[in-house]
């Protein structure tokens, strides 16, 4: 011990099993939080049977992209744009979260207000 009170470098020495044992507890819980955080950042793409509650936690790319595939698979009569497709879909997806069904309700059942 020193004029202060024992210093952590020799606590680590009088103590080489247990700091050992604590730094692989360490290195564990960080892969786990780490392994646990790839599934959530990589990008899933947006599908028909995809839910609201899929496209309110979408980015903004995957949107973009769902409303080009939607143009393509839905054309209608009225004149549409994937900017207006985008902020159709929003609104029809916030409808069904107010109804409180946007776990369960696809993309093109909320285009087609199948609430």
């Amino acid at each position: 011990m020193g004029p202060d009170g024992p210093s952590l470098k020799k606590l680590i020495l009088a103590h080489r099993r247990a700091t050992a044992g604590v730094i692989a507890v360490v290195v564990v819980l960080v892969g786990v939080m780490v392994a646990a955080a790839l599934p959530s950042a990589r990008a899933l793409s947006l599908s028909d049977s995809s839910t609201c509650s899929a496209w309110g936690s979408a980015s903004q790319a995957q949107r973009s992209a769902y409303a080009a595939l939607y143009l393509t698979e839905y054309p209608t009569s009225r004149v549409r744009d994937q900017d207006t497709t985008e902020a159709d879909l929003t609104g029809a997806c916030n409808h069904a979260a107010y109804l409180g069904e946007a776990d369960d309700i696809s993309l093109v059942a909320a285009m087609n207000h199948a609430f």
